[in-house]
């Protein structure tokens, strides 16, 4: 949104609206879920979008308004969380159940409300500006989300960067861990650059203000067409008046590249890449209302970016203004204020082409041009859903169903294909052939679409297909060289594995030796398709008593139990998605005191010495530990375990020498004739 707090006629203006919208819309209840039918979803005007829940501002900490929103998904219990903006702090909601969403929490405002937050997440971590004065930027952790009880709590800040006071906008570049604050009171509101590598310690990096206030910004480590800047951290500034970009890989010493007016400026807004970082498409927030158009959405060419290139704009019949866009593959998701989240399909964008195929409308009323309803959405979670802010209505949790697969992960195990359907429900650019990408050695059925509908998909030949997970890609490929794509995750296998062979330590004896003071490797041939191996250690040799069971993902395990001595049985098992293999033959393991410190060399011989192919080992006392022969330069040239009081070595590959003859402590020259 415009920051117009210098501009009292506006000001009010917008405060009278809102009024008006708090009357019209009000809401209380939490909504389940509603199908859109019939171009609604309930009293929501919608096309190929299902709304699954609403939340009102009450419901989510009783701020006044909401307006930005972002979303995060924890790794360790892969729940997807909604953050969502308010006037009195940051929101949490659990949306892993996007038809039951529970609202865990409040971040409260680092000093006054206001109606304006935005935040952004990196390394688990949100980063929150406000335009409240003195705000700074607010550092939470995030993984404390999986940990809540007795919601809904208040969350603390775990750390505060307090060099700029009031900010309008954040954007993170996730590659090179740079965040880049404007429209705060340092560097003429322009770029201020944050180095958050180390979340809790934020440091200033450096600054731009050379081309003045920037409203918004697309931060990122350039991997576009342009070979020039590859590898460059670059910042596609909106600046209100222009669209201009800055190279920033050095914060200290920022280069502007290109800046760029279009005809009928109202205020440059904000703005996304296309999928392959060529095409950036961007929302002016006044155009419709100082020119009196429809809804407009700017189109500009990155190939060149010392040279950009205004490719023009696509225009709806609606009267609403634009405010933020994002960009998922081949879709747009733009929210436009009374007219709520609409979707393009930018899969035609080099020919400066939009199409809009969806959109769920937060604000049934009207699409007139005013400061209120659909701040912000969020289309990146990996369930599907969107998320929406509508500012004095609180939060939407909504499915696009633009395109429907009927599943997108598949366990195969033996099978030689599977089937799945696809309903397309928006009018792409037809006709389309469908694909499989990433899938080496599979094949597709053959499947021309020339309309929405349901269609068949066969992946098969997938007995040939090495073992695997794959993250591959369906693909709708068009007449003119583009491709609609979907991610698809396959874990194949032919069959449950086999049983594991156990080498520890010599594969030609039964009982082992280990010892006691210290770690023991034990491994065991590779079972083809394993994904991984099960280890069990037991008292007994039918497994009742188990010490320990370890499960890994190599072919060894180091075993670092403090194992009193005695004898111990040992077996393997490998297991992967298909099941597991029967276990292993059982070795039994015997734990000693490894070492002859108190023999002497004289209680111990070797002979003969000179010797030839055989080499006999004698003690007065029991042998129980390794017997090695190293040459002059102390590489080891025989090892073995030592048995009883007399043992004979084959030496008869060992080639004629000086070698040193070692046991525990006791170290004697022998030599091969």
């Amino acid at each position: 949104m415009v920051n117009l707090l210098n501009n009292m006629t506006f000001t009010l203006l917008k405060k009278k609206l809102f009024t008006t919208s708090v009357i019209l819309f009000a809401s209380s209840a939490l909504m389940a879920q509603t199908p859109c039918e019939n171009g609604f979803a309930g009293i929501y005007p919608c096309e190929n979008m299902d709304l699954l829940a609403h939340m009102t501002n009450a419901e989510i900490g009783g701020g006044d308004n909401t307006n930005d929103i972002w979303g995060w998904v924890s790794p360790v219990t892969n729940k997807e969380y909604a953050i969502v903006g308010c006037s009195n702090g940051t929101a949490f909601v659990d949306i892993s159940n996007p038809t039951a969403p529970v609202y865990l929490g409040l971040l409260p405002a680092h000093t006054t409300n206001s109606l304006w937050r935005d935040m952004e997440t990196f390394k688990d971590f949100v980063f929150v500006g406000s335009e409240a004065g003195g705000h700074g930027l607010q550092v939470m952790n995030l993984l404390q989300l999986d940990n809540v009880v007795n919601a809904p709590v208040t969350f603390q800040e775990d750390a505060h960067y307090g060099q700029f006071g009031n900010s309008h906008t954040i954007n993170i570049d996730p590659v090179s861990g740079l965040l880049v604050v404007m429209g705060s009171n340092t560097f003429s509101g322009g770029l201020h650059i944050i180095d958050i590598n180390d979340p809790l310690n934020p440091v200033l990096a450096g600054g731009f203000a050379e081309d003045g206030y920037t409203h918004d910004g697309y931060v990122m480590t350039y991997d576009g067409p342009d070979a020039d800047y590859q590898g460059h951290i670059i910042v596609v500034a909106c600046n209100a008046d222009a669209v201009t970009l800055v190279d920033i890989t050095n914060p200290l010493d920022c280069q502007l590249i290109d800046t760029y007016t279009y005809p009928q400026t109202g205020y440059v807004h904000q703005g996304w890449f296309s999928k392959d970082h060529r095409y950036f498409m961007l929302d002016d927030e006044l155009d419709e209302m100082d020119f009196a158009i429809g809804t407009r959405t700017h189109i500009f060419d990155f190939n060149d970016l010392d040279n950009m290139v205004y490719m023009g704009f696509h225009q709806t019949n609606n009267t609403s203004i634009d405010h933020n866009l994002y960009v998922l593959d081949q879709f747009v998701y733009e929210s436009n204020y009374r007219s709520g989240v609409r979707v393009f399909d930018a899969i035609r964008v080099s020919d400066g082409e939009l199409y809009p195929i969806g959109h769920f409308d937060l604000v049934p009323a009207n699409d007139l041009p005013q400061f209120s309803g659909t701040w912000s959405n969020y289309p990146f979670l990996p369930s599907g859903v969107n998320i929406a802010t509508s500012m004095y209505d609180g939060f939407f949790i909504t499915r696009p169903t633009m395109v429907n697969i009927s599943q997108k992960e598949f366990t195969v195990c033996g099978l030689n294909e599977v089937t799945f359907t696809v309903d397309i429900n928006a009018d792409l650019q037809f006709p389309l052939t469908f694909a499989i990408d990433g899938l080496p050695g599979s094949t597709i059925n053959s499947i021309t679409a020339t309309g929405p509908g349901t269609y068949t998909v066969t992946v098969g030949n997938l007995t040939i297909v090495t073992a695997g997970v794959y993250n591959a890609r369906l693909q709708l490929n068009t007449t003119f060289g583009e491709a609609y794509e979907f991610p698809l995750t396959f874990d194949v296998s032919p069959s449950a594995p086999s049983v594991p062979s156990v080498l520890y330590p010599d594969p030609n004896a039964i009982d082992q030796v280990l010892d006691a003071a210290g770690p023991v490797l034990i491994d065991w041939i590779e079972s083809p398709n394993a994904y991984s191996y099960t280890v069990q250690i037991a008292s007994d040799n039918a497994f009742n008593t188990i010490i320990d069971e370890s499960t890994v993902s190599t072919d060894e395990y180091q075993m670092t139990l403090d194992l009193p001595l005695g004898t111990y049985y040992i077996r393997v098992r490998s297991n992967n998605t298909c099941g597991n293999s029967a276990w292993s033959s059982t070795d039994q393991i015997q734990v000693v005191v490894v070492g002859v410190s108190e023999l002497s060399a004289a209680q111990f011989k070797a002979y003969p010495n000179p010797g030839n192919d055989l080499l006999t080992i004698e003690s007065s006392q029991e042998l129980s530990g390794k017997i090695t022969l190293t040459d002059a330069s102390g590489r080891i040239i025989l090892s073995q375990q030592a048995y009883g009081k007399k043992l004979q070595i084959n030496t008869a590959s060992i080639a004629t020498g000086v070698y040193t003859l070692k046991y525990g402590e006791v170290v004697m020259p022998w030599v091969k004739e």
